[in-house]
């Protein structure tokens, strides 16, 4: 009896233990950081507590994709070592968000300051096609004064820190190829006066998607734009 009854629990705390492996979700992460760091460091994700994992987020580019177990929250920092020998390692959070639903996301870190110490703003975003997919632009500010502007006859505006997802609507067809044109423009707030900072015609295309940054430049404090294009399958 006593073996059966051992047999029959060591049976069941298997099929447990795997029912609950296979509860375990993970989810599809991809970074990118800004602004460019003269001496980038990789940062460190809180996947669990006490572990984490090292990512590598670039500048001009999204990252390789990274598989983790689904988190509530996404931490970011570095592992400190204890200040003795018996003091076990620290996490030091350098920034934190709410992690979405969705199982494919893209993670911007955006740097307070200079380095990943100075702190750093983190934003998820879904990287589903039907929430950022083709023919759409993300902009980002990241600067220090309010952004206009207008994209392909849709116009929005940014207090800095915000974001938003456009997808122009006034599209011209060029005669060769059939691919798209549309007409942008930029402003910045000074002085509550909108002033133009930049204007073109920028080309459509279905398979690409970019993620436009409006920054200062820390060297001469001047307005700048940074673009990052992506294709999409």
């Amino acid at each position: 009896m006593n073996r059966k009854f051992t047999a029959s629990c060591l049976g069941l705390i298997a099929l447990m233990v795997s029912s609950m492996a296979q509860d375990v979700q993970t989810v599809t992460l991809r970074f990118i950081t800004f602004p460019k760091s003269a001496n980038p460091e990789p940062f460190q994700l809180l996947v669990a507590p006490g572990k984490t994992m090292e990512i590598n987020a670039p500048t001009n580019a999204l990252s390789t994709p990274y598989q983790v177990n689904r988190l509530s929250i996404w931490s970011f920092g570095k592992v400190e070592p204890g200040k003795t020998a018996k003091e076990p390692p620290t996490f030091t959070s350098y920034g934190s968000a709410p992690a979405l639903a969705s199982s494919d996301q893209i993670i911007l870190l955006i740097r307070n300051g200079k380095e990943n110490k100075d702190g750093v703003q983190v934003i998820p975003m879904d990287n589903r096609s039907e929430s950022f997919g083709g023919g759409q632009f993300f902009f980002m500010n990241a600067a220090k004064v309010d952004i206009a502007g207008m994209l392909g006859g849709t116009h929005f505006t940014l207090t800095p820190g915000k974001f938003t997802v456009i997808k122009p609507t006034e599209l011209k067809q060029r005669e060769e190829g059939g691919k798209g044109l549309f007409f942008t423009e930029f402003f910045f707030r000074k002085e509550d006066e909108a002033r133009p900072f930049f204007s073109s015609t920028w080309p459509h295309n279905v398979k690409a998607r970019s993620m436009v940054f409006f920054f200062h430049d820390t060297h001469n404090k001047r307005l700048r734009m940074h673009t990052i294009r992506d294709y999409v399958p």
